[in-house]
């Protein structure tokens, strides 16, 4: 006769969570090597002061967002057009805190507020595939668990790369190329994020607008194209929507 396995108790559930979180954030971090010392050392061989760099991890931690700044920065940008840029780059976390919305509900506003903090793209990535499940995650404390767990190796993790490639940096020659990591970087962190038709078209028209404008002073290229991408996304957003209910209603 074969015994039944034992049930496990909330508190030996919620460690599986702990586990299970720092185990799928770190083949993230694993996977970032590469680029995540790349653009460290690129940003490091830029004229912005290696610890402002170091700092906008804590401050920021978007990657995409941490590149641009420091380039904007390092341009001579205004620091409005720094805050701007940020600000549009990471627009996209207002839909994935809508989508985790519902299973955050119950959760005290200083988790809710710190849960936001630590809201990067493969956070989101985790915490949806996690909550989107049978058991919805299991219990508040194993999806609260499983998210900070996942969240804070993420944090340590892409800091620690960043932090690395810019100490790194000062001892690579010259002649390496460092300045096309900062772009290759961030087109590596942004391809995930084109999942269809309109971030296909946000991404292009963002490319190529901010190419054409790369002529305007203190940075404002890189903004325009990023606003021109954001406004050219949306509209093909709104075109397929109604194109798809103009379907159902056939």
């Amino acid at each position: 006769m074969i015994t039944p396995p034992v049930p496990l108790n909330e508190d030996d559930r919620v460690r599986a969570a702990r586990r299970a979180g720092i185990r799928a954030a770190g083949v993230i971090i694993v996977s970032y090597i590469p680029f995540g010392i790349a653009a460290g050392a690129a940003m490091g061989a830029t004229s912005v002061d290696p610890l402002i760099s170091i700092l906008t991890s804590p401050t920021i931690f978007a990657g995409a967002a941490q590149i641009a700044a420091v380039q904007l920065l390092h341009v001579g940008a205004a620091l409005g057009i720094v805050v701007l840029t940020v600000a549009v780059i990471n627009s996209r976390h207002l839909l994935y805190s809508a989508a985790l919305a519902p299973h955050l509900a119950d959760w005290s506003t200083p988790q809710r507020l710190g849960a936001a903090y630590l809201l990067a793209d493969p956070v989101y990535a985790l915490a949806v595939a996690r909550f989107d499940t049978p058991d919805g995650g299991g219990s508040t404390r194993e999806k609260r668990t499983f998210y900070f767990a996942a969240g804070l190796t993420c944090w340590v993790g892409w800091a620690a790369l960043l932090a690395i490639g810019i100490v790194a940096g000062g001892f690579i020659p010259e002649w390496v190329p460092f300045e096309l990591a900062i772009p290759l970087t961030f087109l590596l962190l942004t391809l995930p994020l084109i999942k269809n038709s309109a971030g296909l078209v946000a991404f292009a028209v963002a490319g190529i607008v901010a190419l054409v404008a790369d002529p305007l002073p203190l940075g404002v290229g890189l903004m325009v194209g990023a606003v021109a991408g954001v406004v050219a996304g949306a509209v093909v957003l709104n075109v397929t929507d109604r194109n798809r209910a103009e379907t159902v209603d056939a």
